[in-house]
C-alpha cells in the first residue's frame, strides 16, 4: 500500500502551491518600436522571458545549412519534416527545448513569443483529462525557431508559423517537469527591418495584425480586437458556432472578447497581463520618436507595477536592433536571467560561433526531451546562465542595498560595450563587402567573447562579495539561512530565507522569492501574496533557529446535494458535513463520509482518511497524520458551506554560516 502520509502531503502541497505560485509562472512580455518611434529610425524588438527559476536558457547559434532530402527534426514530443535550407539563427533556448524563447536570423527577422490562454485551449485541456485531447504538437518556442529558420521577412516567418499551427496544432506542456497542465497557446511579435506583425493563436486557429509605425506590446493575453489583416478563414464563424459570439453582431466581431479564457483563473491571469502590457505601452509612448536600445533595456528592468515586467523568474531578455540599411548590422543584445540583476551583451547572427560558456546549461545539460520528462536543471559554474541566476539570488537577499551595486557595475560594462559596437560592426561590414565573410565573423565573435569574459569576471566578483552577510539587518539575521524540505515533491531541497525589499522572504526552489508580512500576534509570518500560507520559526533556548514551519490552508467549497443522498444510519451530528467539496481550479473533489463511526475524508483515487474528534479550535485532525486537519465554514443560517484543509510542514535549518553554493 502507498504511504498515506506521503500521499496526503503531496496532494495538499500541490493544491496550495499551485494556487499561490503558478499565477506568477505565466508571465512574459514582448514589445516593439517601429522606425518612426526610434531615435535612429531602426525597428527595435525586445522581450523578457519569464519561466521557472531553474529554467536555464543557454544562448545558441546555428549556421545557415542545406539539408539532405527526407531529413526530419525531432522536437521532443513530435518529429516533423525538415526543409531543404535553413537560415542562420541566434536564440535563447530553454535547456530541454529545441526552440527559442526569443531569437533573430541572418536576414534581420526577430521574434518573441508569449504563452496565452483561450477558450479552445480550455476545451482541449478538458478533453485531454478524459483521454480525448488533441495530438501533441510543437511548442510555441519550436514554432518561433522554425519561423526564423525558414522566413527571410516577418511576413514569411508569419506564414511559416501559421502553416505549422494549422497542420500540427500546438498542444502539450511548455514547462519542464510539468504535465499537460503546463499547456498554453501562443502569441508572437514578428519583426524585420521594415514592419512588425502581432500573431495570436487559439489551438489551430490564428489571427494577425500588421504594424508599420508607432509601438506595440503583448503579454500573456489576447490583444487583437476588431482590426486585423489576416486570420483563419473561419475565425468568426467558429466563434459563432461555439456560442462565443452572437450571430447578430458578426459585423462587430471582437477576437479578444470571443476567444479569451473567461474562467476565474483566466480572468485573473488576464488582469495581471493587462497590468504589465499597459506598463510597457506607457513607457514606449513616453519616449516615442526618441526610443533607443537603452530605453528598451530600461523597460525590461521596470519594477513600477505589480506584477512587474522585470520579475525574479525572468530567465532571459533580449533587445534586437534591426537596421533598414546595408551600412549597419543587426545587433542582438541578450542578458541571462533577470535584467535588473544582469548585463546585456551584444551578439551577432552574422558571426560564426558563441563562447562555450553562454551555450552551456547546468548539471542536467542541454538536450531535447519532451517537457514532461525533463528533469530540473541545477547550478554549474561552467554555465553563464547559472552564474547570473546565483547572482540574482544573492542580490535578492538584500535587494535595496545590493541591486544598486550590481547596476553600477553592469551599467558601466554595457556603456563600454555600446561605445565599441559601431567600430566593430564597421570593420566587419567592410570585410563582408569584400566577400571576406569568415574574417568578418571572426571579428564579431572575438568582440562578443571579450564582452562575455568581462561579464563573467564581474559576476564572479559580485557573487563572492555578496557571500558575506554583514549587510543583513540585525533583526532578521537569526532567520537567514537554508532549510531542508522533505515533503510532497521536495527531496532534500533547500528553501532559503532571505531579505527582499527590506522584508524577510522565502526563496521557494524553482518557483519564486515570496516576501513575508511582519509576524502577527501568534508569530505567523504570512505571505504577502496570499493569506493561505504562513511560516513560523522554531527557536531553541539559546535563541538560535532550528526549523522553519510552513502553515498552509486551502478552502474547498461544498457542492449542494439533496438531503436524501445521506444514509439514514449516519449520526445526526455528522450529517451537516457530508458531501462533496471541490478543489479550486482543479477537476478534483474530496468527499466527506462516515467510516467506522467516524467522520472521514475520501481523497479521490487514494484513500479514505478517518478524522479525530475536533479540538478546542474545531479542527478535525487526520488519524494517520498529526500535521493535517480540516475545519468547516458555515453561513449565517449554520449551514456548512466549505471545508478548510490545514497542514504544517517542518523544515530543519541547515547548519551553515551563510547562503552559497
Amino acid at each position: 500500500m502507498k504511504n498515506p502520509v506521503k500521499i496526503i502531503s503531496l496532494l495538499v502541497l500541490i493544491l496550495v502551491f499551485t494556487l499561490s505560485i503558478v499565477p506568477f509562472l505565466s508571465a512574459c512580455d514582448t514589445w516593439v518600436a517601429l522606425a518612426n518611434a526610434t531615435l535612429r529610425g531602426f525597428i527595435i524588438l525586445a522581450k523578457n522571458s519569464d519561466r521557472l527559476l531553474y529554467g536555464c536558457q543557454p544562448l545558441i547559434f546555428y549556421a545557415h545549412k542545406k539539408w539532405p532530402s527526407g531529413s526530419t527534426i525531432k522536437l521532443g514530443r513530435i518529429t516533423i519534416p525538415q526543409v531543404e535550407e535553413t537560415y542562420a539563427t541566434l536564440g535563447s533556448s530553454p535547456y530541454w527545448c529545441w526552440g527559442y524563447e526569443e531569437g533573430i536570423n541572418e536576414y534581420g527577422v526577430a521574434i518573441g513569443n508569449e504563452g496565452i490562454f483561450t477558450k479552445p485551449l480550455v476545451e482541449a485541456m478538458s478533453a485531454s483529462k478524459e483521454g480525448k485531447g488533441p495530438k501533441l504538437g510543437p511548442t510555441g518556442m519550436d514554432l518561433l525557431r522554425l519561423g526564423l529558420e525558414r522566413g527571410k521577412t516577418a511576413r514569411e516567418a508569419l506564414e511559416v508559423i501559421i502553416s505549422l499551427v494549422e497542420k500540427y496544432g500546438q498542444f502539450g506542456s511548455g514547462l519542464p517537469a510539468v504535465g499537460v497542465e503546463g499547456a498554453y497557446n501562443n502569441s508572437y511579435i514578428i519583426a524585420d527591418p521594415n514592419e512588425a506583425w502581432v500573431l495570436e493563436t487559439a489551438c489551430t486557429r490564428w489571427i494577425a495584425k500588421k504594424f508599420t509605425k508607432g509601438t506595440t506590446s503583448i503579454s500573456n493575453k489576447l490583444s487583437i480586437t476588431t482590426e486585423w489583416e489576416l486570420a483563419s478563414p473561419d475565425i468568426v464563424e467558429f466563434a459563432v458556432e461555439k456560442g462565443w459570439w452572437p450571430e447578430s453582431k458578426i459585423d462587430d466581431f471582437n477576437f479578444e472578447k470571443a476567444y479569451m479564457d473567461v474562467t476565474p483563473k483566466g480572468r485573473a491571469r488576464n488582469m495581471r497581463s493587462h497590468i504589465r502590457a499597459t506598463c510597457s505601452q506607457r513607457l514606449l509612448k513616453e519616449k516615442k520618436g526618441e526610443i533607443t536600445f537603452r530605453w528598451m533595456m530600461r523597460i525590461a528592468r521596470d519594477r513600477s507595477t505589480f506584477p512587474s515586467i522585470d520579475l525574479d523568474q525572468t530567465a532571459s531578455s533580449c533587445v534586437a536592433i534591426l537596421p533598414n540599411t546595408h551600412d549597419e548590422l543587426p545587433v542582438f543584445w541578450w542578458c541571462a536571467v533577470t535584467p535588473s540583476s544582469s548585463c546585456y551583451i551584444p551578439f551577432f547572427v552574422q558571426g560564426s560561433k558563441l563562447p562555450e560558456i553562454v551555450s552551456t546549461a547546468g548539471m542536467y545539460g542541454k538536450r531535447i526531451v519532451p517537457p514532461s520528462k525533463a528533469e530540473r536543471d541545477a547550478f554549474a559554474s561552467s554555465s553563464y546562465w547559472w552564474l547570473f541566476r546565483d547572482l540574482c539570488d544573492k542580490t535578492n537577499i538584500n535587494w535595496d542595498k545590493r541591486n544598486p551595486i550590481v547596476r553600477a557595475e553592469f551599467d558601466r560594462l554595457e556603456q563600454e560595450f555600446a561605445a565599441k559596437v559601431p567600430d566593430v560592426t564597421r570593420k566587419a561590414l567592410a570585410l563582408r563587402k569584400k566577400d571576406k565573410e569568415d574574417e568578418a565573423a571572426r571579428i564579431l565573435d572575438k568582440f562578443s567573447e571579450g564582452c562575455v569574459e568581462k561579464a563573467v569576471t564581474k559576476v564572479n566578483e559580485l557573487r563572492k562579495r555578496f557571500e558575506a552577510d554583514e549587510d543583513v539587518p540585525e533583526n532578521y539575521r537569526l532567520y537567514i539561512g537554508k532549510y531542508i524540505a522533505n515533503f510532497g515533491p521536495y527531496r532534500n531541497d533547500e528553501f532559503k530565507v532571505v531579505i527582499k525589499n527590506n522584508r524577510l522572504a522565502v526563496d521557494i526552489p524553482s518557483q519564486k522569492v515570496v516576501e513575508l508580512k511582519e509576524p502577527d500576534e501568534e508569530g505567523m509570518w504570512y505571505f504577502t501574496i496570499t493569506t493561505s500560507i504562513a511560516v513560523t520559526f522554531d527557536q531553541e533556548e539559546n535563541g538560535t533557529i532550528n526549523a522553519l514551519k510552513f502553515h498552509q490552508q486551502s478552502v474547498l467549497q461544498k457542492e449542494a446535494s439533496p438531503d436524501e443522498s445521506i444514509p439514514e444510519d449516519v449520526p445526526e451530528e455528522y450529517k451537516p458535513y457530508l458531501g462533496k467539496y471541490k478543489v479550486p481550479m482543479r477537476n478534483v473533489k474530496y468527499t466527506v463520509v462516515v467510516k467506522n463511526g467516524r467522520l472521514a475524508v475520501d481523497i479521490p483515487g487514494q484513500l479514505v482518511v478517518e478524522l479525530l474528534p475536533p479540538d478546542e479550535k474545531d479542527r478535525w485532525y487526520f488519524s494517520i497524520d498529526e500535521t493535517t486537519s480540516v475545519s468547516f465554514e458555515r453561513d449565517e443560517s449554520g449551514k456548512v458551506t466549505a471545508m478548510k484543509i490545514h497542514q504544517t510542514f517542518v523544515l530543519p535549518k541547515k547548519q551553515t554560516e551563510f547562503l552559497n553554493h
